[in-house]
């Protein structure tokens, strides 16, 4: 069985709500279980085929949105297995709760994008919206595995309550970002907002220069050579991950260390030039 294109009819609508149309349903039930498939735009219910058309296309287990739209909402959400592939921008929550399989966004995507994500890999050739890897609203527990990569810019409280994972932005981060984070690694190519790492307890931060303002709870450990970032770099560039701006060789940064205010003894590494 082939893959699946759906191209949306009215992309002027309201929002559609993309929960349940995942690469599982296609592989289960067949094209007939994804036409059949119950979606909310607006106020209203409908079949997935009366909101979108379908073609057969791509390899096995795959789905692809075409041309995408700020209006997809929900798209990835509860990923498991398989890819999509976004043919252009699409709106909030893009790969929450996502635990396995590749979801792709060829444009921009709005806020809390893999929030509460667990596993699979987000990549997001545009820009994030806030509450990148974050808890969903009233949430406890941010992104606790998995990987993103951001090859724009991202908002505010990027990987708020992080537990685990991997989050890299290229480019410029909002405020808060790894905000009461426990841990995982957020790596940012251009610099963010004040407070990066407000009460976090651990985790690691890796930035290009020193945060606009740096909570109060934040001890200078100095400049030092940290052997592990060799490894890391290397890891990171075999996954598109280490922003083109960050140093290619070396292992001098300098760390500060905290929140002491909460406890931690998390790490915000400012990268020096080789």
């Amino acid at each position: 069985m082939s893959g699946i294109v759906l191209t949306i009819r009215d992309p002027a609508g309201p929002p559609i709500d993309m929960t349940g149309v995942l690469p599982e349903r296609l592989i289960e039930g067949g094209r007939e279980a994804l036409a059949r498939l119950m979606l909310v735009r607006g106020r209203g219910r409908y079949r997935l085929d009366a909101l979108f058309t379908l073609e057969d296309g791509g390899p096995p287990g795959t789905l692809a949105l075409r041309p995408g739209g700020a209006v997809l909402d929900g798209v990835g959400t509860g990923m498991s297995i398989g890819e999509i592939r976004v043919e252009g921008e699409c709106g909030a929550y893009a790969g929450s709760a996502m635990r396995g399989g590749t979801l792709t966004v060829a444009g921009n995507c709005g806020a809390f994008a893999a929030a509460e994500m667990s596993g699979g890999h987000l990549s997001v050739a545009g820009d994030a919206g806030d509450f990148l890897g974050a808890p969903l609203a009233g949430g406890t527990r941010g992104m606790s595995g998995g990987s993103v990569v951001v090859m724009g810019n991202a908002g505010d409280r990027v990987g708020e309550r992080m537990r685990r994972g991997l989050i890299s932005v290229h480019r410029r981060v909002g405020s808060l970002c790894g905000a009461r984070m426990i841990a995982g690694t957020i790596v940012v190519g251009a610099g963010c907002g004040p407070d990066a790492g407000q009460a976090m307890r651990r985790g690691s931060i890796l930035l290009p220069r020193e945060p606009d303002a740096v909570p109060s709870g934040f001890v200078d450990g100095g400049m030092n050579d940290w052997l592990f970032l060799d490894l890391m770099r290397k890891e990171l560039i075999d996954g598109g991950a280490w922003p083109s701006g960050f140093p290619t060789a070396g292992t001098r940064a300098r760390r500060l260390i905290g929140d002491r205010s909460a406890g931690g003894i998390g790490e915000v590494l400012i990268l020096a030039e080789a």
